[in-house]
């Protein structure tokens, strides 16, 4: 049984075993009242939705015991903010020319937002004897209490109430943008920009500065060389919302450079809920056109390949337990003989080789959820909710490549390339949420996920590489993996001054598995003529997996003192422990003619044929092709981190005007990366280390000078640790650049200095705007280097110094008051705007003595864009239920590649992306969308001095979705 399996059945045991113990006991007498355990967003509304102001009286029961009371005036919007322990409670508003009492009571849930939305109506006059009018109070004042989960007004909300600078965006504003991936939706995000379609840097910061947390608990990477998570793993599907913490605060991990990236997912459900969606996708220049295509396994679509590309047995067998394959000599009795190595070759060369076009069809997808809220005892409640995925993608890139080389005259051409590259996306996931509430004071959850995405490639490419003229062929599956099972807890405990305890437990796996990629090269022999090359590279197959297990457990206790007048203070400590351990191993196969063979004697034109006829059973034996391992000896290494941490953090904020908190974490982290040669056995391995201990402090101040406006400041001391093969002088190939890289054990952590400044204005409690500043200086910072010589090669080492330092700014708003204040009789009420721009500089300073083959010792660093620009232009009507988002970004130009030798550094040009969405609410229960993707289709384009190095279009994409969700009619 695997730990995440083990970890669920021991869940369901905790869970049922706990139905049945004793209700929670009450607080005793005496403890003081009007704690706060959750905020209740109170909205106070006409008729005809309109926002009213007035006064609101809050009177109700808390779960510890106790009378609480409240009462607060709303903003100008009809709009309150009133945090209260949990329990039962009743409101009571008195707006100027509306009605007063209600008597409807709302339920308030301990680390749950509850909103009440409260609409009241207008005072009668009824006509007395004399004319005159007495007003009567109408009844009929109503309140629906509920716990809004990824609403868009509670993000916000949490922003504005967070101690430290934010981002937040829930389920309601993600749907909105129509997006399927985090990675995707993040670039909408003030000071986010998107890399590879797949990494996001925060504030122009690289991956290596950004960190991802799902539910609170750091989880491992399924890349052979980056610690960070790849966001387009997730779907948006499963989330409830996502937090980017921009300011540090000492209950996160310590690596932290740009921001964390906090992923929630789905609350379980209080009622029944059910949900179906299919989605049919068009892309222009892929759908229905001819792709390029190889022969794989049966089940492909599932995104499980089905043992077709697998290790034949025998090879496998011949290689099992670390052995490398070696033929048969005086030397080595014991290695492969000749029969054997051709029974190898032919039983791997079956795999199939061969490229063929085929046409492609549609985008396809399907996501099914389910779940539902059950009272177990009077005091037990039980939630559940599950949910599936599957999408199937298709891109074809049409892509002009070229390399220059630098002279006294310019940059000179020495290879260009024509790409055609047919690339399939498989997504598959699920998703099962089991909450167990014991009374109002604690709760048991369990989390169990499993993302799947399956990357299938066929690419030719066409042209010259080192003054040769050739065609590449390339055929590539690879299968990615996060399984993930988290058991957490949350228990209040109001007869110990309302203490409170956090803690979780999250196992994890991140797998990479990369069976059977074939490589293959055929060089022109004339204008028309392809011959099989006879160079080192003319073939490979390759066979790669990874395996990151990690294991964390978090506990924090946090103990909130009310001391009246609006003052409080909020002590926090608590401790982490993050264990990781990792596997990676790649075997690389060749084959190669025997000396003096036949083959070509018999038959001359042999190499003018295709590939699955050169190496066809036949050809495969000991006087042909015969079989090599050409494995490097720096392929296979293991790596162990332990990072233990302790923090303390107190939050004082006095008469709810000014906030001060003040923290420090200790974290201590011992990591080692063991690269280890199946070559040569006798081979010592190559052994990097880290171990080291860091005080982080953090400081942050909020003066809440208004009932809508705040203004933040924050510092705080971070760092960015060497990741695994970072430390190794063992040199592996970069699986996503796919160029050579090579390690340094030398390289020292890097320590990271923070500054914030935001001032905020909330208009309502869906609109805000936002004007922040940042400053972060780095020493020794970590930069990907290119090393000096003919073949690209990487290495790391750290920059004497860093700068990274910008502007920010964010807006939404309604529309409502365009049409109230200058364009009378005009209802905008429906339409919103969404605005972000961020400004920011960087500059690296290397070291002359270690870096004089840069071009530039001085320059911004790399991956950062000096602007970032998103807008949103929407409608929506609930009562039609209609809704439409039109969403345009752009990223300036950043550094993709630094340049060597005399060479420019290579940039990724600025790029515009504009997408539009329309849903439509039908038939009570079902829903129909539309989505337009990349509508303007500029070109991608990568310039060295001018000039282009890698160009390409994407397509403009149509989606069209159909939903069905019987709780649509509520909405």
């Amino acid at each position: 049984m695997t730990g995440g399996l083990r970890l669920s059945a021991i869940a369901v045991a905790v869970m049922l075993f706990m139905t049945e113990a004793p209700r929670a006991q009450s607080a005793a007498e005496g403890v003081e009242q009007g704690r706060t355990a959750a905020p209740l967003l109170v909205r106070v509304r006409a008729a005809d939705g309109k926002g009213v102001a007035a006064k609101i009286s809050l009177l109700g029961s808390a779960a510890a015991g106790g009378d609480v009371t409240r009462e607060v005036s709303t903003d100008a919007a009809g709009d309150a903010h009133i945090d209260v322990p949990p329990g039962t409670y009743g409101i009571a508003v008195d707006a100027e020319g509306y009605g007063t009492s209600l008597r409807d009571g709302i339920q308030v849930e301990a680390g749950k937002s509850a909103l009440a939305e409260i609409v009241v109506a207008a005072e009668a006059t009824a006509s007395g004897g004399d004319g005159g009018g007495a007003p009567n109070q109408l009844s009929g004042v109503t309140v629906h209490g509920r716990v809004a989960t990824g609403s868009q007004t509670l993000y916000l909300d949490e922003r504005r109430s967070s101690g430290v600078v934010t981002e937040a965006i829930g389920a309601e504003q993600i749907a909105r943008t129509g997006d399927s991936d985090v990675a995707t939706t993040l670039k909408r995000v003030t000071g986010l920009t998107l890399v590879d379609g797949k990494y996001v840097y925060v504030r122009g910061l690289g991956e290596r500065y950004s960190s991802v947390l799902l539910n609170g608990a750091p989880i491992p990477s399924p890349d052979y060389t980056r610690r960070v998570v790849p966001l387009d793993l997730f779907p948006n599907e499963l989330l409830d919302g996502v937090v980017v913490q921009k300011s540090y605060s000492p209950d996160m991990p310590g690596e932290f450079g740009g921001g964390t990236v906090q992923l929630r997912t789905r609350e379980v459900p209080q009622g029944f809920f059910f949900r179906a969606q299919g989605t049919l996708g068009y892309v222009d220049g892929t759908t229905g056109e001819k792709g390029l295509r190889y022969r794989g396994g049966g089940e492909d679509w599932t995104g499980y390949d089905d043992g077709a590309r697998e290790m034949p047995g025998s090879l496998a067998g011949a290689i099992s337990g670390g052995r490398y394959l070696r033929p048969q000599s005086g030397a080595d009795p014991d290695g492969a003989t000749p029969e054997q190595l051709a029974t190898y070759g032919r039983d791997l060369a079956g795999g199939g080789y061969g490229i063929y076009p085929k046409k492609i069809g549609p985008d396809s997808g399907f996501s099914l959820g389910i779940g539902n809220g059950f009272q177990v005892a009077e005091d037990v409640r039980l939630g559940v909710i599950g949910a599936v995925r599957y999408n199937q993608n298709w891109d074809r890139f049409e892509e002009t490549r070229n390399v220059y080389a630098a002279s006294n005259s310019g940059l000179n051409p020495v290879a260009k390339q024509s790409v055609d590259d047919t690339q399939r996306s498989i997504d598959a996931s699920y998703f099962l949420g089991v909450g167990l509430d014991l009374g109002m004071n604690h709760r048991i959850g369990l989390t169990s996920l499993l993302l799947r995405q399956t990357d299938d490639r066929a690419k030719i490419s066409d042209g010259t590489v080192d003054s040769v003229d050739s065609r590449f062929y390339e055929q590539k599956w690879v299968e990615n993996q996060l399984h993930a099972e988290q058991l957490s807890g949350h228990h209040a405990f109001p007869a110990a001054r309302d203490l409170e305890i956090d803690w979780r437990y999250t196992w994890a796996k991140a797998e990479r598995d990369e069976p059977n990629t074939r490589r293959y090269r055929y060089d022109y022999a004339g204008a028309d003529v392809l011959e099989f090359s006879r160079r080192s590279d003319s073939n490979s197959t390759t066979f790669g997996e990874l395996g990151d297990k990690q294991n964390d457990f978090g506990l924090k206790a946090t103990l909130p003192m009310d001391f009246g007048d609006g003052t409080t203070l909020k002590l926090a400590a608590g401790g982490e422990r993050t264990t990781r351990d990792r596997d990676a191993a790649i075997r690389t196969f060749t084959f190669q003619l025997a000396p003096n063979s036949p083959l070509l004697v018999n038959d001359p034109d042999l190499y003018l044929r295709p590939i699955g006829d050169i190496l066809s059973p036949g050809n495969i034996r000991p006087d042909g092709f015969v079989l090599r391992e050409t494995t490097r000896a720096t392929d296979n290494y293991r790596a162990e981190q332990t990072i233990n941490a302790g923090f303390v953090d107190a939050d004082f904020n006095w008469q709810g005007r000014y906030r001060l908190a003040l923290g420090v974490r200790r974290e201590s982290n011992s990591q080692n990366v063991t690269t280890f040669s199946i070559v040569n056995e006798h081979a010592p391995p190559v052994v990097a280390k880290d171990d080291s201990t860091n005080w982080l402090p953090s400081a942050a101040f909020t003066w809440i000078y208004s009932e809508n406006a705040q203004l933040r400041f924050g510092f705080s001391r971070t760092l960015s640790r060497p990741d695994f093969r970072e430390l190794s002088r063992a040199p592996f190939t970069d699986p996503e650049l796919d160029i050579d890289t090579l390690g340094n054990p030398d390289l020292k952590t890097t320590r990271i200095r923070n500054l914030d400044l935001r001032w905020e204005y909330y208009f309502s409690d869906t609109d805000s705007l936002s004007v922040g500043a940042f400053d972060k200086k780095f020493s020794d910072p970590i930069e990907r280097l290119r090393l000096p010589g003919s073949s690209p090669l990487l290495s790391f080492a750290n920059a004497r110094s860093a700068h990274n330092y910008g502007l920010e700014l964010e807006l939404h708003k309604g529309l409502g008051f365009v049409g109230e204040r200058w364009l009378k009789g005009v209802d905008l009420a429906d339409f919103y705007v969404g605005f972000n721009y961020a400004r920011i500089k960087s500059n690296v300073a290397l070291d002359p003595a270690s870096a004089s083959y840069q071009t530039n010792l001085s320059r911004p660093m790399q991956g950062q864009s000096p602007y970032i620009v998103n807008t949103q232009f929407g409608y929506l009507n609930e009562d039609r239920g209609i809704e439409a988002t039109l969403l345009f970004n752009r990223s300036g130009r950043r550094i993709s590649q630094v340049g060597v030798q005399g060479q420019p550094d290579i940039y990724e040009e600025a790029f515009d992306a504009l997408d539009f969405q329309f849903r439509q609410r039908f038939a009570d229960d079902w829903r129909w969308t539309l989505r337009l993707r990349n509508l303007l289709d500029p070109k991608v384009d990568y310039t060295q001095g001018g000039l282009s190095t890698r160009a390409y279009r994407r397509g403009r994409e149509m989606l069209l979705s159909l939903e069905w969700r019987p709780e649509l009619r509520k909405q």
